[in-house]
């Protein structure tokens, strides 16, 4: 293979104002390096050639918030909420989960994810019942070749925990950091997801994020998640009285906020991702208040989180964002019969949601989320002659509105090729395929789902948790 790949005669979507759209130009890589962008680009000797007339080149899209490991799963939330998904699947399966679930369900949703044209993720990883299964899961993601923050995650899990007490898994997270992750620069980086606030008492809460801090990593919590159940995840002022949320931080859902809260945060330098998706579907209540955010400054970032509910499209989850946040802000013109003038959310500042601000929630926006000589060659070539998207005006516009998983016909991770001509490169998916339905049938044989009354599902959960956590 050389060293060097040139895209040729793309429409280039740069995301970056200095270098602006391309109509039509090239795009050279070097040893995964983005070197040079300009309409017209010399062939270098022995160079790899990707002909792109007809395609656009676009910054791969950043997930910030996902759960990989339950792909195993998928359809078995069906007609669920917040509660019955924690009860089902943070409560039940996962007490069957071996390790070589974890693998294959963290392989399988990262191959889902490059397919869909995310190239880098922040994965929420709270299903790590023993050492064995964090190294499965690790092991895992690094093998699918995505890039991002896998973060470790704290929850315990009641019914089959190998550890004694929670400074065990915080010991545990620190081999994970020396075994996988000891340098900065790998594709994937360690990061650290803690326990629901409010479910553990706050002295554990507060070991969970000064563990992160103490090793330097992005640290991400479940934050004010709605009417209801919002008594598990409100226990952010706490950590902000006592100096522990600064930009290592990457607070999810945040439906709850209010304009104060997100300049208070927006002060720390802390980042959001909102997963509108999930949130509309599992009655959390709205997702984030675009208003509020939009209002206090605030960069949003988007993620698809979990992989037993719903997919990994990023195209569908910036049309809802978008939808969504436009009905928030003109719903109260609308409603007195004012004619709404202008759009105060556009499918730029959507494809930015997906892109750039992912990648900067995530810290690695020095890497990627826009295409700029310099950073690494994280790069999607999509056709835009299929019928959904041709004739094309406006790219971005096309993008967000018509976009489709379909539609992306190359994926490029650090300048290697992960999907081409619209398949997955390097990839058995008939092996895969069935080791991902030996794992559902195993976890399906060997779960008791219990009917309970799920009103006072946090309290039960809160009790059990703390009991796990405690060193008995």
């Amino acid at each position: 293979m050389s060293a060097f790949t040139l895209i040729r005669n793309a429409w280039i979507i740069s995301n970056d104002d200095q270098i602006g759209d391309l109509r039509r130009g090239s795009l050279l890589i070097r040893n995964g390096e983005i070197v040079q962008i300009a309409e017209d680009i010399e062939q270098p000797e022995g160079c790899d050639v990707i002909e792109a007339d007809g395609f656009l080149a676009i910054p791969g899209f950043v997930d910030a918030h996902k759960h990989l490991w339950q792909a195993a799963l998928r359809g078995i939330c069906g007609d669920m909420t917040l509660l019955g998904y924690f009860e089902t699947i943070r409560q039940n399966y996962i007490a069957s989960y071996r390790p070589e679930d974890v693998r294959v369900g963290n392989y399988a949703c990262a191959l889902e994810l490059l397919n869909s044209g995310s190239t880098s993720v922040l994965d929420h990883s709270h299903c790590i019942i023993t050492p064995d299964h964090a190294d499965a899961v690790v092991e895992a993601t690094l093998d699918a070749g995505i890039r991002g923050v896998w973060a470790y995650g704290y929850c315990p899990v009641w019914e089959s925990d190998a550890f004694r007490k929670q400074e065990d898994r915080i010991a545990d997270a620190y081999r994970i950091r020396q075994r996988y992750f000891a340098s900065d620069d790998n594709l994937l980086r360690m990061g650290v997801a803690i326990t629901e606030q409010q479910l553990l008492p706050f002295e554990y809460t507060e070991m969970e994020v000064r563990s992160a801090l103490d090793m330097n990593v992005k640290w991400t919590a479940h934050t004010h998640c709605g009417n209801g159940a919002a008594p598990i995840s409100r226990g952010i002022y706490k950590l902000y009285a006592k100096d522990l949320v600064n930009e290592l931080a990457i607070l999810s859902h945040c439906n709850e906020f209010t304009f104060n809260d997100f300049v208070m945060m927006n002060e720390v330098g802390a980042h959001f991702a909102s997963s509108p998706d999930s949130e509309i579907y599992m009655g959390i209540t709205k997702p984030v208040n675009f208003i509020e955010a939009i209002a206090a400054g605030t960069p949003v970032s988007l993620g698809t989180d979990t992989v037993s509910c719903m997919s990994a499209d990023m195209f569908a989850n910036m049309r809802l964002t978008l939808n969504f946040a436009r009905h928030q802000i003109n719903a109260p013109a609308a409603a007195g019969f004012q004619a709404v003038l202008h759009q105060k959310v556009s499918v730029r500042d959507v494809f930015r949601m997906a892109t750039i601000n992912g990648a900067r929630a995530l810290g690695i926006d020095h890497l990627v989320g826009s295409l700029v000589p310099g950073k690494r060659a994280d790069i999607l070539l999509i056709d835009a002659g299929q019928p959904n998207l041709a004739p094309m005006t406006d790219p971005i516009a096309s993008l967000v509105l018509q976009g489709q998983v379909s539609n992306v016909d190359t994926v490029l991770v650090d300048g290697k090729i992960k999907k081409r001509h619209g398949k997955l490169v390097g990839v058995d998916l008939q092996k895969l395929n069935r080791e991902l339905s030996a794992s559902h049938a195993y976890l399906q044989a060997n779960t008791h789902v219990e009917e309970r009354d799920l009103a006072h599902e946090v309290d039960r959960w809160s009790d059990r948790l703390t009991e796990a956590a405690v060193d008995a």
